[in-house]
């Protein structure tokens, strides 16, 4: 699945009409949030070592990380990283193989301090990055992603395009509105001013208007739950529950099945 596509189906669903001409920065904010709600994506990132140097970069995106490890050797036990600022003060840098690590900071450190070239394997959950060319999720969270990005654009680009907040028609809006259609005169009080206009509606109408009244004809407001945002956004959740219910079953079919060998 790509962009374009998402974009396609979303415009069908919306219509031509709605003004909306891209879904970029909605699509890109749904993908994180999937990635975020579960482990939905999982890779395996090799770092290679140098001799002498304990700190690395982590894999781009990275979420959590299961385990780490060097081909052959047991994984790498997980420490934090005061006990790694503790192994500098106490015991001094040793070069060997790295049997320990520790994350901070977007950093990854190992220790021992390698003394030679090792590929370390990062076995970790990632988020879905923010620039891609074709989408990292399958097939089955189409649904989820059309409508996540639909929940977006009526919270966003349509929302502003719908939003009434607060309008008020008065009599004196409709009169100022009226004024090519209809005859106006002019009534002086007796403090001598002309405060005071009296619209007279031409022959078609019956009534006169004082522009002077500002009474509200008629109060709107636009409601920020309207229905299509509830309606996306409770569709967008209850797929991203059925995603991870089926993601829960498929890891306990597993665990069974290793258990029965």
């Amino acid at each position: 699945m790509t962009g374009a596509e998402v974009l396609s189906v979303v415009m069908a669903r919306i219509g031509t009409g709605s003004g909306v001409t891209g879904i970029n920065t909605e699509l890109q904010n749904v993908l994180y949030d999937i990635s975020s709600r579960a482990d939905f994506l999982t890779t395996l990132a090799p770092i290679e070592t140098s001799e002498g140097v304990a700190e690395y970069d982590q894999p781009e995106g990275l979420k959590r990380i299961y385990e780490c490890y060097i081909t052959g050797s047991e994984p790498l036990e997980v420490k934090t990283y005061r006990d790694y600022l503790k192994y500098l003060a106490e015991d001094g840098i040793t070069n060997d193989e790295p049997t320990m690590y520790a994350r901070r900071h977007g950093k990854l450190y190992f220790w021992p301090v390698p003394d030679g070239i090792y590929t370390v394997n990062v076995d970790h959950a990632r988020y879905h990055p923010s620039t891609w060319t074709d989408i990292l999720f399958g097939p089955q969270f189409n649904e989820a992603m059309f409508e996540g990005v639909l929940t977006a654009l009526y919270k966003g680009q349509l929302f502003e395009k719908l939003r009434l907040n607060n309008k008020k028609i008065t009599s004196r809006d409709i009169a100022e509105d009226a004024t090519d259609s209809v005859d106006r005169t002019t009534t002086t009080d007796k403090e001598g001013t002309a405060d005071d206009s009296t619209v007279t509606v031409d022959e078609d109408a019956t009534e006169s208007l004082n522009t002077d009244d500002d009474t509200d004809v008629l109060t709107y407001e636009f409601s920020k739950d309207f229905p299509e945002i509830t309606k996306h956004e409770s569709l967008y959740e209850a797929e991203i529950q059925k995603l991870i219910e089926n993601m829960e079953i498929d890891t306990e079919t597993v665990l069974v099945e290793y258990r029965d060998i």
